[in-house]
């Protein structure tokens, strides 16, 4: 097998262009293919290995793999990984040219390696054994998840198991939970008005793909959640980005894009943005709700990092809706346990349908077992919500002290919530410098992942749901990277960052 670490030396530097990064990378990948490089027969790095030797996320290595796929360059089997395919004659070329706009200098192939960076390099031995991973936002279940399972299983299961398991729109119980919770949220809803998912993620999926798909155009926040970007592009969506300001998206430029492209959806996180931890104040979200009633589009809002409970959060924007035209996304991955993997969609009965019939192709049913946990944390949820919040703050502050006194470079907003900090390095290639932080032992998301238009060159994303000993170790670590990173950006030698 390829290592990653052998993988990313191969291909070089390659992440140089506009495109997203997982065209970028499959460009690179069939280049090396083309070029003999990479034999018929050999197997790829494990996508999560190269997701962390590249600090990506590992559905940009899952979409990046996927085209390979496509294009008969690669193939998979189940508990043998991905290897190279047979290769026939003049079968990348077809797939390399149909990347519009690709940078030839974004697939060339690396210098050798000079003898300073060879011994520079010998003195950032990689942490891999111990890496911080700080690109999680979530926090560890707590005693009463932990209370929740057990109950469960006692006192649920002998039924359950009764039951054929299989139940698409989702166990009837965790549906009334959810309904009355949104209802308390002054979003009026029935039973029927929800789907229940395996989390918000797969919620995303069924809407990119059952009420969007090839030819829509989905609008978003710029930057914006990682794993919506992923589930609206894998499934065929145009991303339009939208700016977002101290109090979110900026609502009045959806206006502008009528004569750009027919809007079909509106993607936002209004309360606790991801990255960025802002809330849209009420005037803008019913701003937002009347002019999806006016223009025929919806709105897709994601509640998932609000852990409110609707105490001092203004009202979701669903509960100004008139016309059926809000969908609203939520999860109990930040209120309770991302482990847990229950999510839901709340729509108008027809939407519901439309999305039930992607669910049962993807998984025919969430398990039900995991379902009677979740209504049971639904039972306490004031208790969980508050315990989360009170994590969340801690970490958070943990967070911004240490970047303050041992990064005052870097610059950032602070959050009014949420479990991540977006920080603007100077004069910094994000992509570069955490690949360098990567080897270090430290891994963040650089900007460009969390920009629908593979923007932010500058940014990075920290996530703080790690405890509180490890988001400190992890910011010496940064500043450890930080300090390697600048002389080499400052030299005529070869850039570290993307050489190693």
């Amino acid at each position: 097998m390829v290592s990653a670490a052998a993988l990313v030396e191969l291909i070089g530097p390659w992440a140089e262009g506009a495109e997203p990064l997982n065209e970028q990378l499959a460009t690179a990948l069939a280049r090396a293919i083309d070029l003999g490089l990479l034999p018929p027969g050999a197997r790829l790095p494990a996508e999560r290995e190269l997701a962390r030797e590249l600090a990506l996320s590992r559905t940009t290595i899952v979409a990046a793999y996927d085209r390979l796929r496509l294009a008969g360059l690669a193939r998979s089997r189940q508990g043998s990984g991905t290897r190279v395919a047979a290769r026939r004659p003049g079968l990348t070329q077809p797939y390399l040219a149909s990347l519009e706009s690709m940078d030839s200098d974004a697939v060339r192939m690396p210098a050798t390696t000079t003898a300073a960076t060879a011994a520079t390099v010998g003195l950032l031995t990689p942490l891999v054994d111990d890496a911080i991973e700080l690109t999680i936002g979530a926090l560890p279940a707590g005693s009463i998840v932990a209370e929740a399972m057990a109950d469960a299983v006692r006192e649920d299961l002998p039924t359950l198991l009764r039951d054929s398991g299989y139940d698409p729109f989702g166990l009837p119980a965790l549906r009334g939970q959810i309904a009355a919770y949104l209802t308390r949220l002054g979003v009026g809803t029935d039973p029927d008005q929800v789907l229940v998912t395996s989390g918000a993620q797969q919620a995303l999926h069924l809407i990119g793909s059952q009420l969007g798909g090839p030819g829509s155009s989905i609008v978003m926040e710029n930057p914006t959640y990682i794993g919506a970007i992923d589930a609206f592009r894998t499934t065929g969506n145009r991303l339009v980005p939208i700016p977002v300001d101290d109090d979110g998206a900026r609502v009045e430029v959806i206006g502008l894009l009528g004569s750009s492209a027919p809007v079909r959806l509106v993607y936002v996180i209004p309360t606790f943005q991801n990255p960025t931890g802002a809330v849209m104040p009420e005037s803008r979200r019913r701003q937002l709700a009347r002019m999806a009633s006016e223009s025929g589009f919806q709105i897709v809002e994601d509640l998932t990092p609000d852990l409110t409970l609707g105490v001092d959060s203004p009202p979701p924007i669903a509960s100004f809706d008139a016309g059926d035209r809000i969908i609203t996304v939520g999860s109990l991955s930040k209120l309770a346990w991302g482990g847990l993997r229950v999510g839901w969609v709340r729509a108008s009965r027809d939407v519901i349908d439309r999305l039930v019939a992607g669910k049962i192709v993807a998984d025919h049913s969430s398990s039900l077992v995991t379902q009677a946990i979740g209504a049971r944390v639904f039972d306490r949820l004031d208790d969980v919500a508050a315990r989360s919040r009170k994590a969340a703050a801690e970490r958070r502050s943990v967070l911004m002290e240490s970047v303050a006194t041992r990064l005052p470079e870097w610059s950032w907003t602070e959050p009014k919530g949420g479990l991540s900090l977006w920080v603007r390095l100077p004069g910094t290639d994000a992509v570069a410098f955490s690949r360098l932080a990567a080897t270090l032992g430290v891994v963040v998301r650089p900007g460009p992942l969390a920009s629908p238009d593979g923007g932010f060159h500058d940014h990075i994303r920290i996530a703080y749901g790690s405890e509180p000993d490890r988001l400190v170790d992890g910011v010496e670590r940064l500043a450890a990277a930080w300090a390697a990173y600048i002389p080499a950006t400052r030299s005529s030698r070869p850039s570290l960052a993307v050489s190693v």
